[in-house]
């Protein structure tokens, strides 16, 4: 499969009126609402930038975010930054079973939350040894990063869940 890289010269990058993304590439196709994702978000968060308009269909790829202008690299950071937004679990303060969900009463680095889950099963994963994603109900996601690193007490709360 063979990757269509943009040519950041050839691409106009606009914000629309409705306050979404829209790229026109090469004269050739607009893409409206488009979204940017990380091909590879762990190891190259600023290279190779996907770009996918509303419908899901892909419209190239970006080598680099420094390829591209000041504003047009904000532009796309912001929006990376708000699909991998990823608030760090750092204590549990209290977890309550009501009617087969869960409602977590949190401490992130982003400040407490009060998020509401549904089964166990469904909202929490293991993604390595000790390290966990909570999934709310409306797929927001939040990161254990080492249990062993949480204080007593949150630990045995996670454990009781």
């Amino acid at each position: 499969m063979e990757v269509d890289y943009l040519d950041p010269e050839a691409t106009i990058f606009e914000t629309a009126p409705d306050g979404t993304l829209r790229v026109v590439v090469s004269d050739d196709r607009c893409g409206l609402r488009v979204e940017a994702l990380r091909a590879f978000p762990l190891k190259y968060p600023e290279e190779h930038i996907v770009l996918r308009d509303g419908a899901g269909k892909e419209l190239g790829v970006l080598r680099d975010l420094q390829s591209v202008s000041e504003p047009v690299r904000e532009l796309l950071r912001e929006q990376l930054r708000r699909r991998y937004f990823l608030p760090q679990i750092t204590g549990i303060f209290k977890v309550t079973e009501r009617f087969g969900s869960s409602i977590w009463d949190l401490q992130t680095d982003r400040g407490a939350r009060s998020v509401t889950t549904r089964q166990m099963n469904e909202a929490v994963s293991e993604i390595g040894p000790g390290r966990y994603l909570l999934t709310d109900v409306e797929n927001n996601r939040y990161e254990i990063k080492d249990l062993n690193a949480l204080d007593a007490e949150s630990q045995a709360r996670f454990m009781g869940q």
